[in-house]
Parts: C-alpha cells; sequence; structure tokens
C-alpha cells in the first residue's frame, strides 16, 4: 500500500473530464482551461507592471507582508554579507539597509565581499520581507559595512533582521551538527543577563573548538531570527562566515573548575550577584542519569538538576563536580552547558520517604513543592500502566492525589512491560519534578524512575471482593454486586485518569493523554493492516478573539471547536488538544477516500456553529490532513503529527495568500 499526502481543497472550481476520447480531441478541450488561466494570469501582471522599481533595501524592509506578496519589481546594488547556507540565499546590504535575498539557482556563486547588483521581486519571506533574486551580477569586490555592537533590546523581535552587527559575549557551548545540508560550527553566546544567541559558523576548522566555551568573543554576522510558522520571533541568531569574524578578546579560562564551590540550595537567590552569565561551581552525588531529562546531583535533602553542555557518562553514587550557567527551570533553578567531571565514587543518595501529599505544600496560601530534583520513595494504588513510544507511565493514587511515575524506554531494556496488576500498591522510588503555572506556584509533580527496579509490589491486588465473599446468598446476588461495583470502580477510575489525560478547558484529551493513546492506535492499526486519517486542526486568528473580545471568549471559542470535533467526528475516532488552538484528530480505519466527505461535514459543522445566534465570534479552521497506512511502519506517531503539523501550515499559508474573507465565512468552505 502507498501512502498519499492529501492536501485539504478549500474551493472547487469547474469539474473534472471523464476518461475515454471524445470527438474534438484532448487538445480542443485545454483551450478553455488555457484562456482562463491567461485571464487570470493577465491581471495580476498588469497590475505588478503599476509597481516603480525598488532600488533600496529599506523600501524592501518596509513593505508589509501583503504587500511584499504583492511581487514587487526590485533593483539593488550593494554588498553580499554571508551566505546563509539555506540552498543558495544570502544576505545583502546597500547604504540604507540589509535583506535576505533567496534565488532558486545559484549561477553565478557569490562570496562575502562581493560587489553585486540584483534583480527580481519582493516576498513576504517566513518572518521578514525579502527579494526572490532572477538575476545575480557579480560586480568585483565590494567594502563591508561597518559592523555596529549591538545589545539584547535592539535584536530583540528581530529590529535588526538582516543587518550586519557585531556582538559580544561569552560562548556557552560549541557543537558541530548538519544543518540545511552542511556541517555547522554552532556557538551559543550569552550577550548578558542569560540572554542568548545561536552564532552559525559555516566554515571552520576541525581542530580547537573546545577552547572556545567559557571565553568571552567578538563576533561580526548578519542579525538573523529564529521564528515559529506563525511568523512570531522566539530566538536569535547571528550568522558569520568563518571564525575569522570572531574575535576572542578574553580566552576561556586553562581550568573552568578551578572557581569556588556553591552550595546546591544557593541558586539565583537575593545577593547572587553572578547572576545567569557567571559559571558557577556544584559538587554531588548522583542521583539520576539519563540522556533526555539529564543528570540530577544531590547534596543532603538539595537536588539540582544539571544539563551537560555535551554528553556525559556517569553512573548513580557518582560524586561529581559541575561547572555551568545557572537558569530558570520548570520550577526550581537549573544549570545549563555544564562541565561535569567524577571526582569520586560513594553509594546513591538514600531516598526520603514521603506521602504523595507531602511533595505539593501549601503555606500562607502560596504553593510549593519542598522536595523538587530531590530522590523520594513514595507509595501509590496503581490505577493505570500505560506504555509509551518514549516512556512508560504508571498513574497512581495516594489517598486524594493522583500522580504519575515515569519509566524511560532507555531505562527499560528490551521494552518488557511490568505487566503489574490494577489496584497492587506500589512503592516507586525516583526524582521529584515539580510541574509549575504561569504564576510559577507549584501545582502537581511526576516522579522519574532510574529502572524497573525503583518500582516494588507492597501488596498485590487480590482476586477477591467483598462481594464474592457474599455468593453463599446466591449467584444472582453475587453477579448483581460484582456489577455495581465493577461499574463503581471503572467511573472512578475514569475520572482519576482524567485527571492525567484530560483537557479541564474543552474536556478532550490533553497532549500527553492524545499521544499516549494516539500512539497505541497507530500501533494496533498497523497490525490490523488498517488505513488511518489523521488531522492537524489550527483555529485561525484566535488572537483576535482574545484581544478584542477577552479570554473569555477566547476560552468559549476553543470549547466551541471542541463541540464542532464532536459532532463531527465519530465517538470511536481519537480527539485531542495539542495545546493552545492547535487539535488533532485520527480516524482508524477511515480510508483516504472518505476524506472528502470528512472535510465536507467538517465545513458543515463549523457553517452551524456560526450561525448560531449571539456568537461574538465566528470560526475559521486551518487543516492538515495525512492519509496512512502501512507505508509509514517505520514512523512514529510523532513524526506522523509532525508532517500533518507542515501540512496544516502549507494550507494557512496559502490561505493567507489569498483574498480576505469576511469575519463569517470560515476557512473550511463546501466544495
Amino acid at each position: 500500500m502507498r501512502c498519499a499526502l492529501a492536501r485539504r481543497r478549500h474551493r472547487i472550481s469547474g469539474s473534472g473530464a471523464e476518461g475515454g476520447k471524445s470527438r474534438t480531441g484532448s487538445g480542443f478541450r485545454l483551450i478553455p482551461v488555457l484562456i482562463a488561466m491567461a485571464l487570470a494570469w493577465m491581471p495580476a501582471q498588469l497590475g505588478a507592471q503599476n509597481f516603480p522599481a525598488l532600488t533600496k533595501a529599506s523600501a524592501v524592509r518596509a513593505l508589509t507582508s501583503d504587500q511584499a506578496r504583492q511581487a514587487r519589481p526590485v533593483r539593488l546594488r550593494g554588498v553580499v554579507t554571508v551566505l546563509s547556507g539555506w540552498k543558495s540565499s544570502f544576505f545583502f546590504q546597500d547604504a540604507t539597509s540589509g535583506i535576505s535575498v533567496d534565488r532558486s539557482i545559484d549561477t553565478p556563486s557569490v562570496e562575502a565581499g562581493q560587489l553585486v547588483e540584483i534583480e527580481g521581486t519582493t516576498a513576504p519571506g517566513l518572518f521578514a520581507p525579502l527579494v526572490n533574486a532572477t538575476r545575480v551580477t557579480v560586480l568585483g569586490k565590494g567594502k563591508m559595512p561597518p559592523a555596529r555592537l549591538a545589545g539584547f533590546d535592539e535584536l530583540a523581535r528581530g529590529k535588526l533582521d538582516s543587518q550586519w552587527v557585531a556582538i559580544r559575549g561569552v560562548v556557552r557551548s560549541a557543537i558541530v551538527r548538519p544543518s540545511w545540508g552542511r556541517s555547522v560550527l554552532f556557538l551559543q553566546v550569552d550577550i548578558g543577563d542569560g540572554n542568548r544567541v545561536m552564532v552559525r559558523i559555516h566554515d571552520f576548522p576541525e581542530t580547537g573548538l573546545e577552547r572556545l566555551p567559557g571565553s568571552t568573543i567578538f563576533v561580526r554576522g548578519v542579525s538573523g531570527t529564529i521564528f515559529n510558522n506563525k511568523r512570531q520571533f522566539v530566538g536569535l541568531r547571528l550568522f558569520a562566515t568563518n571564525l575569522g569574524d570572531v574575535q576572542v578578546e578574553r580566552p576561556a579560562p586553562a581550568d573552568p573548575f578551578n572557581i569556588p564551590l556553591r552550595s546546591l540550595s544557593n541558586l539565583l537567590q537575593f545577593g547572587d550577584q553572578g547572576g545567569f552569565s557567571s559559571p558557577v561551581k556544584m559538587r554531588g552525588i548522583v542521583a539520576y542519569s539519563e540522556a533526555e531529562h539529564g543528570i540530577y546531583i544531590q547534596e543532603g535533602s538539595e537536588g539540582v538538576l544539571v544539563q551537560p553542555r555535551k554528553a556525559t557518562p556517569v553512573t548513580l553514587g557518582s560524586q561529581v563536580e559541575a561547572v555551568g550557567y545557572p537558569a530558570e527551570g520548570r520550577y526550581s533553578a537549573i544549570l545549563e552547558d555544564a562541565l561535569v567531571r567524577v571526582v569520586g565514587v560513594t553509594q546513591p543518595p538514600i531516598p526520603i520517604t514521603k506521602t504523595a501529599s507531602d511533595m505539593i505544600v501549601v503555606n500562607d496560601g502560596f504553593s510549593g513543592a519542598p522536595f523538587d530534583s530531590v530522590l523520594v520513595r513514595l507509595q501509590g494504588v496503581l490505577i493505570e500502566e500505560i506504555p509509551g513510544s518514549e516512556e512508560d507511565v504508571f498513574l497512581l493514587r495516594d489517598g486524594d492525589s493522583v500522580f504519575t511515575a515515569l519509566l524511560p524506554v532507555s531505562a527499560s531494556p528490551g521494552r518488557a512491560r511490568l505487566a503489574l496488576r490494577e489496584g497492587s500498591l506500589l512503592s516507586v522510588t525516583g526524582i521529584c519534578v515539580a510541574k509549575a503555572d504561569n504564576a510559577r506556584e507549584a501545582r502537581s509533580f511526576e516522579i522519574l524512575l532510574r529502572s524497573a527496579s525503583d518500582v516494588v509490589v507492597v501488596k498485590d491486588a487480590s482476586w477477591w471482593t467483598a462481594s464474592r465473599s457474599r455468593m453463599a446468598l446466591g449467584l444472582l446476588v453475587f453477579v448483581l454486586l460484582f456489577m455495581v461495583g465493577w461499574m463503581a470502580l471503572l467511573r472512578r477510575q475514569a475520572r482519576l485518569r482524567a485527571l492525567a489525560l484530560t483537557d479541564d478547558l474543552t474536556g478532550l484529551y490533553n497532549r500527553r493523554g492524545f499521544l499516549l493513546i494516539a500512539e497505541h492506535q497507530w500501533k494496533l492499526a498497523l497490525r490490523k493492516n488498517a488505513s488511518a486519517l489523521l488531522f492537524y486542526i489550527d483555529v485561525d486568528e484566535f488572537k483576535k478573539i482574545n484581544d478584542s473580545l477577552g479570554h473569555k471568549e477566547g476560552d468559549h471559542a476553543l470549547q466551541a471547536v471542541a463541540g464542532v470535533l464532536r459532532d463531527c467526528f465519530r465517538k470511536t475516532d481519537l480527539i485531542g488538544r495539542l495545546g493552545g488552538d492547535e487539535f488533532s484528530v485520527i480516524a482508524i480505519e477511515a480510508h483516504p477516500r472518505s476524506q472528502a466527505d470528512l472535510e465536507r461535514r467538517l465545513a458543515d459543522v463549523v457553517e452551524q456553529n456560526n450561525r448560531k445566534a449571539g456568537r461574538k465570534f465566528q470560526l475559521s479552521l486551518s487543516v492538515g490532513v495525512l492519509a496512512c497506512d502501512n507505508s509509514l511502519e517505520g514512523s512514529t506517531f510523532e513524526e506522523l503529527l509532525a508532517r500533518t503539523d507542515a501540512l496544516m501550515y502549507e494550507k494557512k499559508r496559502e490561505n493567507a495568500g489569498g483574498q480576505s474573507k469576511s469575519p463569517a465565512s470560515p476557512t473550511l468552505q463546501r466544495p
């Protein structure tokens, strides 16, 4: 079987011709189509000719996304500042500003410092306007613009995007990894107060890079922006040609461990003068070590998460020293980009025996986690064991507290499930990891297990119940009581499971619940040789609803989307809210040919919802659809979801490039 990446069609104009030969022949049938295409093409071209050619890079940068999308003519002369590394693109700067230049072919090849003349058209780009070059002429050697030293406030939100600048900071890490088809040196540079810029260097030597971390450098390059698929700023990067653009002003210490030792409890506290930019050294005993989650070290009753600069194999019980940079963690402070060395071997820390209610405490109205990052031992009744592709999840209950214990796949070789009986009383030993809300108050926690031996059955669930002890009263009474008790247990388990796997606002599965169950359904579909349809759904202009109507109406909009999806899809289909305004649905045993029917039904339900009386907002959805079968057997569900997400954003960009719609018109329309 083959897999088709199914792209939705929002409008269908005309109908497809039937197979077979006609009397007039296929050539005549193409004439009306060619005429229609010509009529559609001519107005756009005539409109484009009305725009004068832009001759300054600053004029291109001043365009809005809609204006840049009009493919206005451009004729620029200036210098190539640096090659971006993405296909044959490069950055360009004239006397007015800098701009990114894309081109479909790399003839002629260009180099940094060359004087060039560019002809092309404008384009909106994925973050800022750019130039699509149709012709690049190399005129000779140019003069590089002066590199002005820029700070974080000037670079933030892409203010100097595509401009030739300079930064000064401390190198946190130097890593060589592939990017865009080539080997690139990535320098993570702290330019002050923990604000970091990722410097990309294409040409570099193979040796000596280990001396860069910890050094203070002055580097010139083009300011770049890290952005998401919604054209939103999320970080900074700098494009440099080679290490000649990097000047080491203060070398890294010969011995980075030659600094005073700090207590594990003394990170980012009041009076800490070092802040985020100064390295600190800590010593502790390894209580947990795993590639995905990092290394937890412990000193007495204090623990800290250490994220090594490079993979550092350590064993439980090793006494280590770590030199790194303080940073905000999920709840407690952590140590990032750390160098780790073993200084001794002892016994692993003794776990602190507590109850689940001790993990999150409230003091004078403030919620806290006194044992965050510490090795603890808890008991709980097993509600459910959920296997996953990355980790197995144990859902446990201790009194009124419900929590999860996570066993990474790397800690359970062979992927053999523990096959524990639900209702068994378990003792679990692992690192307590607190999860905080937006106010940085601890609200829940999970336990990171180190190995399968960290799960011990204290009391196995009994096969006998109180109902069975009354078997003498008659088989009918026994069966009745058993069924009543069983249904009550199922309802209670469902409520407890919902606390961990359900989204409170919409009642749908949350991201963790959806991924866990969808991964299981995907494997089941592969075993049954069944096809499936995977949907990725995003609410268009959801931010406008929040900004104009308030967050309460925004919540109502998300609840309305959940209702639309419930009405459209079968009860057997799995629906989840992945976070924010993004949803996903997997329909197992749905044939790819039923995709069009589902899309029409979804469009109908959206339109019906928008016609409800008193509705202050109108729903508009962008949808990506991936048709799946056994040809994707090697893909994880996370990879399938990422591909569907890409399809959805491709459709969103197509919608953004079309004519504007009235607020009452949903993105999904009936064909």
